[in-house]
């Protein structure tokens, strides 16, 4: 149990319950859907403890953008972007104790409307569905092959602590680390916030390290098959919106350029 007494004092608050304080950092070289799609970004609030399990809360803001290589069936491929918009997250890092594949779960309480808030653009054909009504309360996305894992990871029991305790953020697992997300950041001083997030360590954290601990890759791919893939088409949030639309956008324009030259040399 935290002791929260000292709050509003960010400083105090990490003192009094043997965490560390940082006021503002350059972001940590986290993986993930976030983390590696947030350009410059930076943090603030970062709060770690390295009592069971590591831990790191604070707030993430960057300029969403990125990019990603792969071995697709034709050879290499790869996609990158950048946009003009600043996004700004809560998260709350947790260590694992095994080397996991990405998966990301897609909270449908918080998205804007139709759109999601995870920043990174998601190539179709990437969703897994799970049993019961998991799927009415997140979207499940993991790398393809990776589905039996999922389900070995997923537990009934886990999925109905992923519902209680973190139904309106996002979750991520990837590498070595379990995520938790907020959608516009979230505020470190209020006692209710930190009471949610020490049960979330303690429950939803605690299970994931225990479901993971034994997990072995029996698939003999490479690290990138490991990873979702990127893409603008088949994704549900604002970037891949905007640049595909930009996309299709340019298409057209060449394609009425081509057809306006061949009639003026007809002509």
């Amino acid at each position: 149990m935290l002791d929260t007494s000292a709050l509003p004092d960010k400083a105090a608050f990490a003192s009094a319950n043997g965490w560390t304080y940082v006021g503002s950092a350059p972001a940590p070289s986290y993986s993930g859907s976030t983390f590696e799609y947030l350009l410059d970004a930076t943090v603030a609030d970062v709060f770690r403890s390295g009592a069971g399990p590591a831990t790191e809360v604070g707030i993430v803001s960057g300029k969403i953008g990125g990019g990603q290589a792969w071995q697709g069936t034709g050879g290499a491929v790869s996609m990158s972007f950048e946009t003009n918009e600043i996004a700004t997250l809560g998260y709350m890092a947790i260590k694992l104790q095994a080397s996991m594949p990405q998966y990301v779960l897609d909270s449908r309480r918080n998205d804007g409307g139709p759109l999601s808030s995870i920043i990174m653009p998601i190539a179709g054909g990437q969703t897994i569905s799970l049993e019961g009504d998991f799927d009415s309360h997140f979207i499940l996305y993991g790398p393809t092959g990776y589905e039996t894992d999922a389900r070995y990871v997923f537990t009934p029991d886990l999925m109905g602590l992923l519902i209680d305790e973190t139904g309106d953020f996002d979750v991520e697992i990837t590498d070595d680390t379990l995520f938790v997300y907020a959608r516009n950041g979230w505020d470190l001083t209020s006692a209710a916030l930190w009471e949610r997030l020490d049960r979330i360590r303690s429950v939803v954290g605690a299970k994931t390290l225990r479901q993971t601990g034994r997990y072995r890759d029996a698939n003999p791919a490479g690290q990138e098959a490991r990873r979702l893939r990127l893409g603008f088409f088949g994704s549900r949030n604002k970037a891949s919106l905007i640049l595909g639309f930009a996309l299709v956008l340019g298409v057209l324009v060449a394609t009425i350029g081509v057809i306006v030259a061949v009639v003026v040399f007809l002509i």
